[in-house]
Parts: C-alpha cells; structure tokens; sequence
C-alpha cells in the first residue's frame, strides 16, 4: 500500500511540474535545440536535435550548470559554456545531426543546463572540438 501511494504522489509531482527551455550562449560548430515530451510511463522526456555540426563525428551531450567562466575547446575557438556533471554520447549522422533523449526527473524545483560538443580529427588541425549554445531545463 505504501508503495503504491508514494508511486501515485510521484506520479502527480511530476504530471504538475512546468518546465520551460531556454537558449543560450553562441553557436559554434552546430545548433542544439530541444522539445518537452510527456515520457513513456511517467514524468516528462527531454528531446534534444543537434543541427550543422561536422559529419560523422562523436557528439557529446554535457549536462551541469553554465561555467562562471567558458573554457575554450581543443582545437578551435569554440567554448565550453556548461561545467560537466554527466554526459550522453552519441555519433553524429553524415549530414551532422544528432539526437539524444533525456528523461526529466521529478524533482522541484529542478534547473539543469545542457550543450553539445563535437569532436572530431582534422588532418590539419588534429582534435577539433566544436561546440553548440546551451539550452537550459527550468522545472517548478
């Protein structure tokens, strides 16, 4: 019985809950965007879509909190906006875009800022990161 309410209360947080994403930062090496969506069994999934980055590459996901102070990515001018507490990975496609999902957890109030990083190899310049503008997750 007890499993079953707490079940039922964390089920109606989560239903609740308002969220909002916001953009942030400069583009430099790609544009990230995102969609809110109701998640499968319960609570909310977050739909990420990385666009104009380099083909073929490995797209990094890094979910954290926006650094006080960029740090510049090897290889390029692009920065590092989100300070890395997790990260997701995927490839990016031969026309340079890559998906990820990301179930939010029921928690209030929650605020996670999120950004891709594309790493590559260039003949010229060797390991080539690029970056994509933040989106931030905001839930009250």
């Amino acid at each position: 019985m007890k499993t079953i309410l707490l079940s039922s209360l964390l089920a109606a947080t989560a239903a609740a809950q308002t969220y909002t994403v916001t953009d942030f930062g400069p583009q430099c090496g790609g544009d990230l965007h995102a969609q809110i969506v109701m998640g499968h069994h319960t609570g909310h999934d977050l739909l990420f879509g990385v666009t104009g980055a380099r083909a073929n590459a490995l797209a990094v996901l890094v979910l954290g909190h926006h650094f006080a102070a960029p740090v510049q990515l090897p290889g390029s001018q692009c920065l590092l906006l989100v300070d890395p507490r997790g990260t997701m990975l995927t490839t990016t496609t031969a026309t340079g875009t890559a998906h990820f999902a990301f179930h939010v957890p029921p928690v209030v109030p929650i605020t996670i800022d999120f950004q891709a990083v594309i790493v590559s190899h260039s003949h010229h310049h060797g390991l080539v990161a690029e970056s994509s503008d933040g989106v931030r997750l905001t839930g009250v």
